[in-house]
């Protein structure tokens, strides 16, 4: 998935709200952050094959160190860790480390039988990327749930706010079509270079919007 990833983080704002937008963007992606690294190291393979399915090429041929569900479990303890040791947060650190186990079970919904379980399989999948009608559908609905869920929970302290939020959403719903409807990627290398820049700079519009809006809930209690 795309969009359902990020939309797992923004409908998590109202459950947890003391955590930053950075890391609710961020924390659902983290399989992806070590994917990107572990395939162009060689310890992972993923290739681009056009046509493979309907709204995805990517043939993800080995991935058992960031996308299985065993290496997920890990990194969901060792980020839920990493921030709670720095925030203190409590219910925050179980919803962080809730979101970044989300990546698995929502790629397991979209990809094909190729999500291991353990570091050598059995591989799960079911398979939504076959359809390009059900991907725009499925991840649109989760998204637009998201986005109104954090729209609901923050408010803009100035226009600033409001501005750099709408045109957040619009550029991560204009990649989500473009990758789902239009020519494949030219290569792995492509895709890789492209995920590390998304995933570089995305955070860092986060923390600005994060500067323009405040969090319109109450904090639950410690």
């Amino acid at each position: 998935m795309l969009l359902g990833h990020f939309a797992a983080g923004l409908l998590a704002k109202p459950l947890a709200p003391r955590v930053p937008l950075p890391v609710l963007v961020i924390a659902p992606q983290v399989l992806d952050v070590v994917w990107p690294l572990l395939v162009a190291t060689g310890i992972e393979r993923a290739h681009v094959v056009p046509g493979l399915l309907a709204a995805s090429p990517l043939d993800l041929e080995h991935m058992p160190y960031s996308h299985s569900l065993v290496a997920a479990l890990g990194w969901s303890l060792l980020f839920a860790a990493g921030y709670g040791a720095l925030t203190r947060d409590r219910r925050g650190t179980w919803v962080v480390g809730l979101l970044v186990l989300s990546h698995w079970a929502l790629d397991v919904v979209a990809h094909r039988p190729d999500m291991p379980l353990g570091l050598e399989g059995p591989r799960v999948g079911l398979g939504l990327w076959r359809s390009v009608a059900g991907t725009l559908l499925v991840e649109g609905l989760l998204f637009a749930a998201g986005v109104l869920a954090y729209t609901r929970a923050t408010r803009p302290r100035d226009r600033a706010g409001a501005i750099h939020w709408r045109l957040f959403v619009a550029l991560l719903a204009a990649l989500f079509v473009a990758s789902v409807v239009g020519p494949p990627p030219p290569s792995i290398e492509f895709v890789l270079g492209l995920a590390a820049a998304a995933l570089l700079l995305l955070p860092v519009w986060a923390a600005l919007i994060e500067r323009h809006r405040e969090t319109v809930a109450p904090p639950p209690p410690r």
